[in-house]
């Protein structure tokens, strides 16, 4: 098989070339606004996984940076000398951090243990970068390398003498790792209480001791500074947090930090020993790259297009120039799909004047007036406007209307002038104006097609602007087709057909459903945490496809969060910040200058319950309907809830609660 050039979508699984040459920008105010990384400000970036963090801070590492010097530069030299910084890229689960801890050994000692072992691999780190900078730079042209390794090692409680050269500073650095390691490793096994571990470093000795001497020994890196990027911040614990939260706290002028993390993996702000707690605005900047993300690509797509053709470009598939990629993904469009429908059955096609048949037969509407208002109601030239009919009749019936044969003529006239351009905004302009899209979801629904969520730009919505998803749904679509079809996608400007992304969509939403597994909470006893989401899916399906929906394009909802109780609140922020739920636009609530917090579903997961791409109609839970949802010891609850709340909106209409908005729309 031909390479997927969407193959690989972790950038951890990237070599540094492949950061390099997979390097998306956004078009204007690019990432450089937001990482800063000539700023000495510490910065905390939180983004969800598959955002693009880690390819974000592995580009300002120095391996990248080297390459792109090089590449743009003119030179190593030239390119450090620009960037003025040397970005020391730390992966935290590259520690194996989890043998930092218990084994009935305190938690201030296993801390100790860290932080010298923290010390010693950002030596490592620094001075196996000054090696391979010394290829492109004479660094001890004014200031002996001996005399700089003398110093490094002063910042010792005790060193050894014999050391005057990098190469073996480097060496020596590694050895100590080994020692903690091997120590931590056995001493249970040697019979020992606690690792006997001598600790030659106290803590941020040498990280902020060495860029110091950096910038202060070295002609070279006078102007320029080190640029700590620790990335994956949730696999620390709690304990080796607090040592980040203290480097962050403490940094001298010669070093920052940068520091990746996921939305629920920060477990504390406090610093070692609980001393003193880190304020954002403070002590460091938070930003969110997801929230940069949306607001950068509002209405724009752009930056994740241009990822996917940099896949295409930097793979052996052959593709004309001037072809777009959204010549290379097949869409569907609304004709289409109706055309779908209609090759149907008549028993398929048209299910929903069956339906309405036996609706009016339970309201022991005559035999003979059933066949005159079905009459009135088909409209075989155009089945939008007949799908149209048959929810104006349902309105009719919710207002109890005394004759619903008039009501169907009056249908029928209305019908006739929305198609020949006389409408005026009647009625079925009016619904349509709003709902048509609905209307065409529906009948697809109902004539066992697809609803279309196929074509790059729904592709594109469906990633939630989050980079890897976009990726897995190109991956999992490849796949899929060549296995099909033996044939390679886009090859040749071979399109990437409807079937491989129906596929693609039904495994993108697996795995993020694997991805994205909320580990068990002890701190609460929430069942299933991810049941809330399976609710408030099938709350929307019901109500965007009951008779009368009460909303268009239903994809929002808006909760009162604060009022919630504790489990449900804890509930739904868990759930936000493992990506389940997205906070969208906030919206002013009207005649107030409140604003009102708006959410939807991950947009992955709109397949899965048939919902609108389009974000219109505002689905407002009550307090007690978002405690239904989201609290996972309120099944019973919840299902008494839908049952009510479907009655609102579906025949027979026995709840009188019915919202005002449909009688307005009329």
């Amino acid at each position: 098989m031909s390479k997927n050039p969407f193959d690989i979508t972790k950038a951890v699984d990237y070599t540094d070339d492949e950061i390099y040459r997979y390097w998306v920008d956004i078009r204007e105010d690019g990432f450089e606004s937001l990482i800063k990384p000539q700023s000495l400000m510490p910065m905390m970036i939180v983004g969800s996984k598959g955002s693009g963090k880690t390819h974000l801070m592995k580009y300002f590492s120095y391996e990248v940076q080297k390459i792109r010097a090089k590449q743009e530069s003119g030179g190593v030299a030239k390119g450090l000398k620009k960037d003025k910084f040397i970005g020391v890229y730390v992966r935290c689960s590259g520690f194996n951090a989890d043998q930092f801890g218990g084994k009935g050994v305190a938690d201030e000692l296993w801390a100790d243990i860290y932080a010298y072992y923290w010390e010693l691999w950002m030596g490592e780190r620094l001075t196996n970068i000054l090696l391979d900078v010394q290829k492109y730079v004479n660094l001890f042209e004014s200031y002996s390398e001996r005399a700089f390794v003398k110093d490094v090692l002063n910042l010792f409680f005790r060193s050894p003498e014999d050391i005057s050269n990098l190469q073996d500073l480097d060496k020596y650095f590694i050895d100590l790792q080994r020692k903690v390691e091997y120590e931590i490793q056995n001493f249970l096994f040697h019979g020992k209480k606690v690792p006997e571990v001598e600790i030659l470093l106290s803590a941020s000795r040498l990280s902020y001791g060495y860029p110091f001497l950096l910038r202060n020994k070295i002609d070279f890196f006078a102007d320029t500074y080190v640029l700590y990027l620790i990335d994956e911040l949730e696999n620390f614990s709690e304990m080796q947090q607090q040592l980040v939260q203290t480097l962050l706290r403490e940094k001298p002028a010669a070093c920052t930090y940068r520091v990746g993390v996921r939305p629920y993996g920060i477990k504390t702000c406090f610093t070692l020993r609980n001393i003193e707690e880190n304020r954002d605005n403070a002590e460091y900047e938070k930003v969110s790259l997801d929230d940069f993300l949306h607001e950068k690509m509002a209405g724009n797509k752009q930056y994740i297009k241009d990822i996917c053709w940099r896949r295409i470009q930097n793979s052996d598939i052959s593709i004309a120039k001037n072809r777009d990629l959204s010549d290379l993904i097949e869409n569907r469009t609304n004709d289409e799909t109706i055309k779908l429908v209609e090759t149907k059955k008549d028993s398929v096609s048209s299910s929903y004047m069956q339906k309405l048949k036996r609706d009016l037969q339970t309201l022991q509407v005559p035999e003979d007036r059933i066949v005159s208002i079905l009459n009135n109601l088909t409209f075989a030239q155009d089945k939008i406007v007949e799908r149209t009919n048959v929810v104006l009749l349902y309105k009719k019936i919710k207002s109890k209307s005394a004759n619903l044969l008039a009501e169907s003529i009056g249908i029928k006239k209305s019908a006739e002038s929305y198609i020949n351009g006389a409408h005026a905004r009647n009625n079925h302009y009016v619904y349509l104006d709003k709902y048509k899209q609905d209307v065409i979801d529906t009948i697809a629904r109902e004539g066992n097609v697809d609803i279309p969520y196929f074509g790059l730009d729904k592709l594109l919505e469906l990633s939630c602007g989050n980079p890897r998803t976009m990726l897995c749904l190109l991956k999992a679509s490849f796949n899929a087709q060549y296995f099909m079809t033996g044939k390679v996608p886009f090859e040749g400007g071979r399109v990437l057909n409807i079937d491989a992304q129906k596929m693609g969509i039904e495994s993108t939403q697996k795995w993020f459903l694997e991805e994205n597994r909320i580990p068990v909470r002890s701190d609460l006893s929430l069942g299933k945490v991810i049941d809330p989401v399976k609710r408030l899916g099938n709350l929307l399906q019901s109500l965007r496809f009951s008779d009368l929906p009460p909303q268009c394009s239903i994809n929002i909802f808006s909760i009162p969060k604060e009022s919630l109780s504790v489990t449900a609140r804890r509930v739904f922020e868990i759930l936000e910040q493992y990506s389940y739920i997205i906070s969208s636009n906030s919206r002013r609530k009207k005649n107030s200058d409140n604003r009102i917090g708006v959410y939807q579903l991950n947009t992955i997961l709109i397949p899965k319950w048939e919902l609108s791409l389009a974000k219109r109609g505002l689905v407002s839970l009550s307090k007690d309907e978002a405690e239904d949802v989201f609290n996972p010891m309120k099944q019973e609850d919840y299902d008494k809830m839908l049952r009510e709340k479907k009655k609102s909106y579906s025949f027979p209409f026995t709840d009188n609660k019915f919202s005002n908005l449909e009688q307005r729309l009329f």
